[in-house]
């Protein structure tokens, strides 16, 4: 499904419009009017709030602005209505992305609102990978969130991440060598898939560095994103590629963590089901794009219980 992007319409400033009333001196009668200068009327005039006020004569240097505040007036009041957002338009504005809901605890379908009307084939292989999906963006949310202060990516990154860290296996469906790659062209060619299309390219490319290589200028898609996107998206794949770590066994062990940011390295405490020796040793591996970027190792506590 397309997300359809509309511009709001420039929001004109509402003109004041006077409701002062005039109304003519008890001092001056009709007869009196009729003989006085025009220039002289204004004076004998006064506003709602009692306070003498000049009323421009006709013709006179002061009838430009009144008749200025009439024709705005009339604007405003034939001024199309503004259009209401389109879904998608968060990620042009300065409202920070809508965030995903998680999993329903005990749902038997791992099809999220992306797949819902995605043409992928029904597989025991491709709900696992969803299955697996759902807990490493469970866990690259909970990192994006933790390691803030070091990446400093917005929520619009983190929506991508998320989206990304769900649907990062789903090139399994054609086996398991080169599915980092598989998945980047489904995410790319199948429009079924229900995102954004400014995320688009974004999503299949983190998909695309979630193992294996790092991201490279000697790399096409890469190379053409702008250089704040090649940042942004560097630092995004370095916290996808940890996340899928301590998921390593897809056995769902780590069930949390908790991240201590130390000047040299950081401290990642596990919440574990039982000793998790493989998912570990996997951080520790796939986690060389993070301390590459942050300058900092990584070091992993498994706290069993």
């Amino acid at each position: 499904m397309l997300a359809i992007q509309d511009r709001d319409l420039p929001e004109a400033a509402a003109p004041e419009e006077s409701s002062r009333k005039s109304r003519p001196s008890s001092d001056n009668t009709a007869a009196e009017k009729a003989e006085a200068p025009l220039a002289e009327r204004g004076r004998a005039k006064k506003d709602g709030s009692g306070k003498k006020r000049k009323t421009p004569a006709a013709g006179g240097k002061d009838a430009a602005p009144a008749a200025s505040e009439k024709s705005a007036a009339q604007t405003k009041k034939t001024r199309p209505p503004r259009k209401k957002p389109a879904a998608g338009e968060a990620a042009q504005t300065d409202q920070p992305a809508a965030r995903l809901p998680e999993q329903p605890s005990g749902s038997g379908s791992y099809r999220d609102a992306e797949l819902s009307s995605a043409h992928l084939p029904e597989s025991p292989v491709l709900e696992e990978s969803l299955r697996h999906g759902r807990h490493v963006a469970v866990l690259a949310a909970s990192l994006f969130d933790q390691l803030a202060d070091l990446h400093e990516l917005d929520d619009l990154w983190r929506n991508r991440l998320v989206l990304a860290a769900r649907l990062h296996d789903i090139g399994f469906v054609e086996g398991r060598k080169g599915h980092h790659k598989a998945g980047m062209r489904y995410i790319e060619e199948d429009l079924s898939l229900n995102m954004a299309d400014i995320d688009r390219p974004f999503v299949a490319l983190l998909v695309r560095y979630h193992r294996k290589a790092w991201p490279s200028r000697r790399h096409a898609r890469f190379a053409a994103l702008a250089r704040t996107d090649r940042r942004s998206l560097r630092r995004a794949a370095a916290l996808l590629r940890i996340a899928d770590a301590l998921d390593y066994t897809h056995k769902r062990l780590v069930r949390g963590c908790v991240a201590d940011i130390r000047p040299h390295r950081v401290v990642l405490s596990l919440d574990c089901l039982k000793d998790c020796p493989e998912e570990r040793a996997r951080v520790l591996k796939k986690g060389d794009l993070f301390a590459h970027l942050f300058d900092r190792e990584l070091e992993c506590i498994c706290r069993a219980g």
